[in-house]
């Protein structure tokens, strides 16, 4: 039998707003912890609409035409080599080729279709990608400039890009997807909040903005405003205070299992300032 003290989310009423495809990995993880989790799916992944660019990606990619392929998320991976399968292609073909992602997720995503990451950063953000960069590419200075292709979602933010560039390397971005907001009938909303939420997840950018816009903001100000607001880290901690929202938790290592860590740690201490 479980103690108290294998499940410190006893009692608590958790939000996650990933994707549906998504929200399991963390909603199993804070039910094992004793959590009653709700689940709100409040962003989808939608293709490009421009096939021709991925597709001369790929063959360019295929044809050995990238040094390095930059990966910042498990859908890009997918993305990528759902592509080569479409297109009847061997990937094979990329074995010269270097794989860096932004974290363990992203990088066990892309060892479940053969390739072993050759680089991934200690923070698991673009800032962090970038500075190994800088790292990797100072060791290699006077060779010729590499080349990067950044398979990654509309919208994505441009600080890797521009760095990459600043230390000479040829940068391809190919927008391969986008997130947006998923709409969802008011009684689904009403259904799923009308009960008490004590903690709210978020776990990108997207999510906290796709929350505002699908709720409204009164109604999203008043879920917040009675709950505790946690956040994978500082980027998507930042995306809440463009919203007024300031979170109590933010996970200092960038993952679901950083995130649900930071929950647990958080809850443990307001438990032991009350006893």
């Amino acid at each position: 039998m479980l103690k108290m003290a294998d499940r410190p989310l006893m009692g608590k009423r958790v939000l996650v707003t990933r994707m549906e495809e998504q929200a399991e990995a963390l909603a199993s993880r804070l039910e094992m912890l004793g959590a009653e989790t709700v689940k709100l799916p409040l962003i989808r992944i939608e293709p490009s609409e421009n096939e021709a660019l991925l597709d001369s990606a790929i063959e360019k990619a295929l044809a050995g035409g990238y040094d390095w392929i930059v990966f910042t998320s498990v859908h890009g991976v997918k993305t990528f080599f759902e592509r080569i399968r479409h297109k009847d292609a061997d990937p094979r073909n990329l074995c010269t080729t270097k794989f860096a992602v932004i974290g363990p997720a992203t990088g066990k995503a892309l060892e479940d279709f053969g390739f072993a990451p050759n680089a991934m950063p200690d923070r698991y953000t673009n800032e962090g990608l970038a500075e190994m960069f800088e790292r990797l590419l100072g060791e290699a200075e006077g060779k010729r400039p590499l080349r990067f292709l950044l398979w990654r979602a509309q919208g994505a933010r441009e600080i890797l890009a521009k760095r990459l560039g600043e230390l000479g390397s040829v940068v391809e971005e190919v927008h391969a997807y986008r997130t947006v907001p998923n709409q969802l009938p008011d009684e689904r909303l009403n259904e799923l909040l009308g009960q008490r939420i004590d903690i709210v997840t978020f776990t990108s950018p997207s999510t906290v903005r796709a929350f505002f816009e699908v709720l409204g903001n009164e109604r999203a100000k008043k879920v917040l405003d009675s709950a505790i607001v946690a956040t994978i880290g500082p980027v998507t901690e930042q995306a809440c205070k463009e919203f007024g929202v300031e979170p109590q938790i933010v996970a200092s290592v960038h993952t679901v299992d950083g995130l649900v860590n930071a929950i647990v740690a958080w809850v443990k201490r307001q438990s032991e300032s009350t006893e």
